[in-house]
């Protein structure tokens, strides 16, 4: 099973699982200078697999927080973020990055991991 976490603001809830959370600390420490990402490279960049990486850019449009940017020749498919989006990725830049350092295993020895 998933955990999802979620981020509730005026704005937006976002419920977002580890591979969401994971793309959204990585644009963060990029904004403002970069805002346009290859899906691929997001996958790389986040050590994610596609599929994986597709169907969370997919729940991240839904949301708002990404959009399609057209098609790349040699990267394939492109997503921006918004400029709405990246002001609350800003507001909820430690709420991200706390959720990414707690789902980051590799952190972590495995006599620290939680058992259920």
């Amino acid at each position: 099973m998933e955990t999802v976490h979620t981020i509730e603001t005026p704005e937006l809830t976002a419920k977002l699982n580890k591979c969401e959370i994971d793309i959204l600390h990585f644009v963060d420490m990029w904004l403002p200078a970069f805002t346009s990402w290859a899906v691929e490279e997001l996958a790389l960049k986040c050590e994610l697999f596609a599929a994986e990486t597709l169907q969370a850019v997919d729940m991240l449009i839904l949301h708002g927080l990404l959009e399609n940017d057209g098609t790349d020749s040699m990267m394939g498919r492109r997503v921006r973020i918004p400029d709405e989006a990246a002001l609350w990725i800003r507001e909820n830049t430690e709420t991200i990055n706390s959720l990414a350092m707690m789902n980051d295993t590799e952190l972590f020895m495995s006599s620290e991991y939680a058992e259920a």
